[in-house]
């Protein structure tokens, strides 16, 4: 009887072991859907870390790249222009801003040379669009732990604005990480100010040691606001103008030497008899006339901005400045100021 007591008493203990056991066992242990929950959340938030870095891929940081990469190419440019005398052509010696615009954007070489080599100017070096795409693959490896594949398909340069260029880029790129691939053909758009950067005109046309350099500068000047004084800033500032219905030049029009209007962004300046030589020169002194010595044999319609008698003008400071006299007009030099030049 005895035993049969203790066995009872021992299988009443065992079963409150089991039960308080499982108890235990039911709070301290969580369900299985709240493990999923957070699983679930761990990848839509990392799913969207990785959208927004695709996106920003797009609206940021691609246009940076392009902007930064665009300024450093035509200032290149410019340079290798005064270094080689040469407009910009391709291999076969026809005109080709594009061409060579691309090359050396994405690769940093003109003609298959590296442009910094023929400058002697380090403004490529590490700033090219491959640099660039590399530097976003490594950080976003870094960073996200996604592999970044980017594919320049087509880079280009345009002009419709007068004191702007816009730049396109083409391309494909695609992410990829352990929960999803991202993948899409983009085309890149930025807009970069042509201010402050030379205008590679002077520098191809008066090259060596006394090269002639000068920044575009937009003048503040209203079209209808011109004087004598004005013209003499202008003048001495190296200021740009640009005319409706313009007979200039684009800013790009001046790597190709295409001398021909370009109405929505022709720009010009007047160039200074004081930093070339000879300083008297039988040419209107507006830039792009002048080095087309589009008046050279047309002496009867050139202007000494002087005065024989009173020496008003501009000779006072600026000797033998000639303009013709479709500008005598434009800038509205008083009549008792010019003197035929002949």
């Amino acid at each position: 009887m005895k035993i049969k007591k203790l066995n009872k008493k021992g299988i009443f203990f065992t079963l409150i072991a089991i039960t308080m056991m499982t108890i235990f066992v039911l709070i301290f242990s969580p369900p299985a859907n709240i493990s999923l929950q957070k699983n679930n959340q761990a990848i839509r938030t990392r799913i969207n870390n990785i959208d927004s870095y695709v996106n920003d891929l797009q609206e940021a940081y691609f246009q940076t790249a392009l902007r930064a990469a665009t300024y450093k190419t035509m200032l290149s440019l410019i340079y290798y222009m005064n270094t080689t005398g040469e407009y910009l052509t391709d291999l076969n010696g026809d005109l080709n801003l594009n061409g060579d615009f691309s090359e050396v954007i994405i690769n940093g070489t003109i003609k298959r040379v590296p442009i910094d080599e023929i400058t002697r100017k380090k403004i490529m070096y590490d700033n090219t669009l491959t640099n660039w795409s590399n530097r976003i693959i490594n950080i976003s490896k870094n960073a996200l732990n996604v592999n970044t594949t980017i594919v320049i398909y087509k880079v280009f340069i345009s002009q419709t604005k007068p004191w702007a260029l816009d730049a396109q880029l083409e391309l494909n790129f695609s992410v990829k990480s352990d929960v999803a691939v991202w993948g899409k053909n983009a085309t890149i758009k930025s807009t970069i100010s042509i201010e402050g950067l030379p205008d590679p005109y002077y520098l191809l046309n008066t090259r060596g040691p006394n090269s002639y350099s000068n920044i575009i500068k937009r003048s503040s000047v209203g079209f209808d606001e011109w004087d004598l004084s004005k013209t003499r800033e202008h003048l001495r500032n190296g200021t740009n103008a640009h005319w409706e219905n313009s007979e200039a030049p684009s800013f790009l029009m001046r790597f190709t030497n295409t001398i021909a209007p370009s109405s929505c962004c022709g720009i010009e300046s007047l160039v200074n008899p004081n930093k070339i030589s000879p300083s008297d020169q039988r040419e209107t002194y507006v830039d792009y006339l002048f080095w087309t010595h589009a008046y050279n044999a047309r002496c009867a319609e050139l202007y000494d901005i002087t005065n024989s008698v009173t020496g008003a003008g501009l000779w006072d400071e600026f000797q033998y400045f000639k303009l013709d006299i479709n500008h005598v007009v434009i800038y509205k030099i008083p009549a008792g100021d010019v003197t035929r030049d002949c």
